[in-house]
């Protein structure tokens, strides 16, 4: 399991997708710009501003319920460090946004576990016609 330690900029929930700030402190991620979409692993800890938060970057996290076996995870556009399944990532960007970052997080091996394989976020645009 690959694990790091970074120092929490706010309050953080273990299961919750994470970026570091330009301050070097953990904060939620989101996929509005690509500094917040740019998710450096799921927290593994829960914690307030300045406690050290250990995060899963490249494991098993296996804290989760109601996931679709084989179904890959994004990262949500409108609530911040929440996954959500491409379909889910869809419906945010149609209703929420004329732009965002798809940004990839894992794949859901069970009902409640997610393999974290991250990749670069891609910036998606909707068309204008």
């Amino acid at each position: 399991m690959a694990l790091a330690g970074f120092a929490a900029g706010q309050y953080i929930t273990a299961g919750q997708a994470c970026y570091v700030g330009s301050d070097g402190l953990l904060y939620l991620a989101n996929a509005s710009s690509p500094t917040t979409a740019t998710t450096v692993g799921i927290a593994i800890d829960t914690g307030h501003p300045g406690t050290l938060i250990r995060v899963n970057v490249d494991a098993i996290y296996n804290n989760y319920s109601g996931l679709v076996p084989g179904a890959k995870q994004y990262l949500s556009i409108a609530t911040s460090g929440q996954l959500v399944a491409y379909s889910g990532w869809l419906d945010e960007f149609s209703t929420r946004a004329d732009s965002a970052y798809l940004q990839f997080v894992g794949r859901a091996i069970s009902s409640s576990g997610v393999a974290v394989e991250l990749s670069p976020p891609v910036y998606v645009q909707y068309p204008l016609s």
